[in-house]
C-alpha cells in the first residue's frame, strides 16, 4: 500500500482475529477501514490454540463460512484437567447438545480472517506498526505509524486497538496497568501429535504452573506451558521449557520420543490490565482490552464477541459508540471475568483445586454445567451462584 492513503474513518491496529474480525464486520457496511498488521500473514502467534465452542457462531455471525476455516481446524469434545490423580473431563453442552471446542493452527487461522477482511472492503497495511495517536481537542483523532518506507500520519475519526496483551495502543493511550497477579510466563511450540490425544485437550496443574496439550490438525500437538516469573526454571527459554515438561510427570510421559516441530515462542507476562477499554475516539478489542489468563481457554471467543461489540457499537456513527461499547461488555463479560477469577482462586491454592477436580469427576452433571459455562455455551452466571458453588464443594 501506497503511504499516500493515510485517510481513513476507522483504523484498526493488529490482523489478528479481533481486529480483522472488527475490520470485515465495519468494513462489509460500507466503512473505510485501515488495517495495520506489524508483520506479514502468514505468521506465527505464541497461542494455545485451543478456542471454545462458540467460536462457530461468532464466525457466522461475520459472514464467514464455515469451509473457510474448518479444513485446518480439529474439532475437540473438550479439555481433561488433571492434577496429580485427581482429573475432570471439561465438556461443552448449550440448549441444542453436546458443542465441540476447537484446535486452531493461528498461523492458518488469522491469515484466513485477515484475508476475509479484505474481501470484505477493508484495506490492510503489512509491515505498519503504530507509534504514538494524534489527539484533537481531546479525542484520538489519528495515528503516526512505522513503516518499511518511514513514518506515516493517518488520520481518522476513530482508532481501534486490537494488538494483543502487548498492546502498544493501550499504553501510548495510558491505560495500561501492571499485572500484579497472576503473574506468568507463557511459552509454546509444536511437538509430533499423539493418537490418544486426537478428539480432545489434557491441561496439566503442576506445583505453581501449568501446560497445556491442545492437538491440532495434521498430527500436531500445542505444548503451552504458563511459568512462574521467579527464575526457578532455568534461565534460557529451553531450559524453562524443559522444566515446565520435566516437572509434571504424565506430561513428560506424553512427550517423550515426540519431536518438537517448531521454535519455542513465549510471552511474559501472559496477562494484561487496563484501566479503561474505550474512550474518545478509540476503543481497545480482544486481549488488548484486557486479558487475565489463558487456563479457561476463552481468549479467541472473547476477540471475536468484543470485535462484534465494538463493530455494533459504532454502527451509529455517532458520539455514543463509547458508552455503548463498554456496556456492551460489561452485559458480555463481567460474568465471566468472575468465574475465571474464581478458576484463578483455585490454581493458587492447589489442595482446593485438587478437592475441587475430585468433587467433579463423581458429579459429571455438575462438571458439564462448569465447562458449558467456561464454554460460554450458558451464562457464566450459572457457575456462581451460592447454590452452584455448594453442588462443587460439598463433600
Amino acid at each position: 500500500m501506497s503511504t499516500a492513503a493515510l485517510d481513513c474513518e476507522v483504523l484498526v491496529v493488529g490482523a489478528g482475529p479481533a481486529g480483522s474480525a472488527v475490520a470485515a464486520a465495519l468494513a462489509a457496511h460500507g466503512r473505510d477501514v485501515l488495517l495495520l498488521e506489524a508483520r506479514a500473514h502468514p505468521r506465527p502467534k505464541a497461542c494455545a490454540e485451543y478456542a471454545s465452542p462458540r467460536i462457530v457462531e461468532e464466525l457466522r455471525r461475520l459472514g464467514l463460512a464455515d469451509d473457510a476455516w474448518r479444513a485446518d481446524a480439529l474439532p475437540l469434545s473438550g479439555m481433561r484437567v488433571i492434577r496429580g490423580d485427581d482429573a475432570v473431563d471439561v465438556r461443552y453442552r448449550d440448549a441444542a447438545g453436546p458443542r465441540s471446542a476447537w484446535g486452531l493452527d493461528r498461523l492458518v487461522f488469522d491469515a484466513a480472517l485477515a484475508a476475509y477482511a479484505v474481501a470484505s472492503g477493508a484495506r490492510l497495511w503489512e509491515h505498519a506498526s503504530f507509534g504514538e495517536p494524534l489527539w484533537t481537542d481531546g479525542r484520538v483523532s489519528g495515528a503516526v505509524v512505522s513503516t518499511p518506507n518511514g513514518p506515516a500520519t493517518v488520520t481518522c475519526r476513530w482508532l481501534i486497538g486490537a494488538d494483543g496483551a502487548r498492546s502498544r495502543v493501550a499504553n501510548r493511550l495510558g491505560v495500561e496497568r501492571p499485572v500484579v497477579v497472576p503473574r506468568r510466563l507463557g511459552m509454546v511450540a509444536h511437538y509430533q501429535g499423539d493418537a490418544e490425544l486426537a478428539d480432545h485437550g489434557e491441561m496439566h496443574v503442576g506445583p505453581g504452573w501449568y501446560v497445556g496439550l491442545a492437538p491440532l490438525a495434521g498430527g500436531r500437538l500445542n505444548v503451552g506451558m504458563a511459568l512462574p516469573m521467579d527464575g526457578r526454571m532455568g534461565r534460557t527459554a529451553l531450559e524453562r521449557f524443559q522444566a515446565g515438561i520435566d516437572g509434571i510427570p504424565a506430561v513428560a510421559a506424553r512427550l517423550a520420543g515426540r519431536r518438537r516441530l517448531t521454535p519455542i515462542r513465549g510471552a511474559s507476562p501472559i496477562g494484561h490490565r487496563v484501566a479503561r477499554a474505550a474512550g474518545p475516539g478509540w476503543m481497545l478489542v480482544g486481549d488488548a482490552a484486557g486479558f487475565i489468563d489463558p487456563f479457561t481457554g476463552e481468549g479467541i471467543y472473547r476477540a471475536l464477541r468484543s470485535a462484534r461489540a465494538a463493530a455494533e457499537s459504532l454502527a451509529g456513527n455517532d458520539d455514543g459508540a463509547e458508552k455503548r461499547y463498554l456496556a456492551a461488555r460489561r452485559r458480555s463479560f463481567a460474568a465471566k471475568d468472575a468465574l475465571t477469577w474464581l478458576v484463578q482462586g483455585m490454581l493458587a491454592a492447589p489442595p482446593i483445586m485438587g478437592y475441587a477436580l475430585r468433587r467433579l469427576a463423581s458429579r459429571p452433571e455438575t462438571a458439564e454445567r462448569l465447562g458449558s459455562a467456561l464454554g460460554d455455551c450458558r451464562p457464566a452466571s450459572d457457575a456462581l451462584s451460592p447454590l452452584f458453588l455448594a453442588q462443587v464443594l460439598r463433600p
